[in-house]
């Protein structure tokens, strides 16, 4: 191969014309199946907070006594929300973050690229390239993280820049690669610190004299025993009360919280890991005994300082994030496994680990374990069985991984048909295809196919490549219509038809923090994302947990009547004066100025905003705006307690 690297060019292809359509049709081909499993469902997650912080630099006037700034936040930690605030000079908040999300994910292609292909054999890497862009990115908590996240964060700069100092690394240009972890730190410490511990088993297997660089651990706790912020964390016990508190909010920071699934994950990747480390070799399984030992690392570190110490700067650290780069490697190797067994070749030890893969991915067994000891221990058993044996296990593997399938695609279509059939309302194309055997099957098939025909042929499957780019593009937004209204009108305080003072604290019921911050520009009362960064600032929790205590009956009784409007059409439902009374009168802390609920109550709004459907112009649903001195002095007086 020439310096191109085309991913899918045979060796035999030596023209400069070959050489382009390959590695065009190679990149544009990866970069479909990215956008096709990665989809964007707007502001949401992490991006709505690095959104707060970016407008608390713009206004800090109206977002200062926000709950989640009020008692501090992690954002003196990173530069990123004042880029993003810069940028909002220019670029409208709603097209930044959905730009940026995008922006995110071609960076981290190209930055996974970049690394692989200082790493693996010019085939092998295409195949690792797209096992870390299709398969599975969840790491720790696998329901709240996970690499090349479809939305921006510091995290979607951080994370390319990690794998591409990896790259430089593996290049022996260390200078480069100190200037990439220099950047991402100041962007996303916490990330960069667990790419490092990864890093750093690497440079020890390098060079044993990286073992002092455990000796920079003295100063910090040195600047932690004189009582130096942050450093002062390192000694700080989280006491029973808060912890009782962090537990509540932020169980994820404990490894032993963590659900079996997550668990599952870990195994999971722990055994690729071990695997490839051991067949592989050469400087891809350095990295993956680096993995596992950086892996190792944090999650007894967390383990011990954490869950068994409960040291308050250990527990923000969250050392068990050595995970997502770990994580990258095992969905690489698993890809790269899959090219050597079926180069050999090998198709029922191929299948084999596909059935590995799958029953790894499906959240109700661990019958992947056997699958995978019967995998490792393929070598030795193979050379035992006859020919016609080797067939049947291949069929049975695959039928077994078929069945797997055809479940999901019936769950997929039930859920599907519940929405009325709609595209925009329930993305079943990316339900359907973040199936493994679909989301890597259907890459692999694609690569070998192009590897089979003639040149010709190859300029007519790119012209097919761009048909798919088009619709990964057009199909890559699925922002929910409410969604897409609530950022589509934003800055709006008016949007009601009633003023809204500066200062004034709006609970939106139902709807995260965009509505009152980006919508409104107003100061959310409560949301559950206030709280993510409750590890920081005991305050936060404190203060959360009296306004869940305040608003908590009519947030019950609301739920309850929308879910009630939605399966029976009984639009009367309303909060009774009881939660109304806890919710905006009297108490030991502040209640809310304003409530928005999409529910009609008996009291007359200040206004209302109708959301409408863009597939058919009929309402999806109707937003009230109230007053809370207005409910309390339209309410009957409270009967005297007996």
């Amino acid at each position: 191969m020439n310096d191109c690297n085309s991913p899918l060019r045979p060796h035999g292809d030596r023209d400069r014309i070959g050489r382009t359509i390959s590695c065009l049709a190679g990149g544009l081909f990866g970069l479909s199946m990215l956008l096709l499993v990665k989809r964007y469902w707007g502001l949401d997650h992490d991006a709505a907070l690095y959104l707060g912080q970016a407008l608390l630099l713009r206004w800090p006037e109206i977002y200062a006594n926000d709950l989640f700034f009020v008692h501090g936040s992690q954002a003196s930690y990173t530069l990123f929300p004042r880029v993003i605030a810069r940028l909002m000079d220019w670029i409208p908040p709603t097209e930044l973050f959905k730009g940026g999300a995008l922006l995110g994910l071609v960076l981290f292609a190209a930055a996974s690229w970049y690394c692989l292909r200082a790493l693996l054999p010019a085939i092998q890497r295409y195949w690792a390239w797209l096992g870390v862009l299709c398969l599975s990115t969840g790491y720790g908590s696998t329901r709240l993280f996970g690499y090349a996240e479809p939305f921006l964060t510091s995290r979607s700069v951080a994370e390319p820049l990690c794998l591409l100092g990896i790259g430089l690394l593996a290049r022996r240009r260390a200078a480069a690669a100190i200037a990439c972890a220099l950047v991402s730190t100041v962007l996303h410490p916490l990330q960069t610190l667990a790419a490092l511990m990864i890093v750093w088993p690497w440079l020890v297997m390098q060079d044993r004299r990286w073992l002092h660089a455990a000796w920079l651990a003295a100063p910090a706790a040195l600047l932690g025993v004189l009582g130096v912020k942050p450093f002062d964390g390192l000694f700080r016990v989280i006491d029973a009360g808060w912890l009782e508190e962090v537990l509540q909010f932020s169980g994820h920071l404990f490894v032993l919280k963590l659900k079996s699934f997550d668990y599952k994950t870990l195994a999971f990747d722990a055994f690729v890991l071990v695997l490839s480390w051991r067949t592989l070799r050469g400087p891809f399984g350095a990295w993956c005994a680096a993995a596992l030992a950086g892996l190792s690392l944090g999650l007894i570190s967390s383990l011990v300082l954490v869950d068994a110490l409960h040291l308050q700067l250990p527990a923000a650290l969250q050392l068990w994030r050595s995970h997502w780069l770990a994580h990258w490697f095992a969905m690489a190797a698993v890809a790269a496994l899959l090219y050597r067994d079926f180069k050999i070749p090998d198709a029922t030890r191929g299948l084999l680990l596909g059935l590995v893969v799958v029953l790894a991915w499906v959240a109700w067994t661990w019958l992947w374990i056997p699958a995978a000891a019967l995998y490792a221990g393929w070598p030795r058993l193979s050379p035992k069985l006859r020919p016609h044996v080797l067939r049947l296990l291949a069929v049975l593997f695959l039928s077994i991984m078929l069945v797997l399938l055809a479940n999901h695609v019936l769950m997929e279509f039930s859920a599907f048909e519940r929405t009325g059939g709609r595209l925009d309302l329930y993305a079943i194309d990316r339900r359907l295809l973040i199936f493994p055997l679909a989301a890597l099957g259907v890459p692999i098939l694609a690569a070998r196919l192009w590897q089979r025909v003639t040149p010709r042929g190859r300029v007519l499957l790119l012209f097919a490549v761009l048909p798919l780019l088009a619709t990964a593009v057009f199909r890559w937004d699925v922002r929910h219509p409410t969604t897409r209204a609530l950022e589509s009108h934003a800055f709006r305080s008016d949007l009601f038809g009633a003023r809204i003072p500066e200062d004034a604290q709006v609970l939106w019921d139902g709807i995260g923090l965009v509505g009152p911050w980006l919508t409104l520009q107003r100061s959310d009362y409560f949301s559950p994302q206030q709280v993510s960064g409750v590890i920081f600032n005991r305050g936060t929790s404190r203060d959360a947990l009296q306004r869940i205590d305040r608003i908590e009956p009519f947030s019950r009784q609301s739920l309850y009547c929308r879910q009630r409007e939605g399966a029976s059409g009984d639009s009367q439902c309303h909060a009774d004066d009881m939660a109304l009374r806890q919710t905006c009168g009297p108490g030991p802390v502040k209640p809310p100025d304003y409530i928005v609920t999409p529910i009609r109550q008996p009291q007359r709004p200040l206004g209302s905003w109708t959301v409408q459907d863009p597939a058919g112009g009929m309402p999806i649903t109707t937003f009230y705006l109230h007053r809370c001195t207005d409910i309390m002095e339209a309410l009957p007086e409270a009967a005297p307690e007996k």
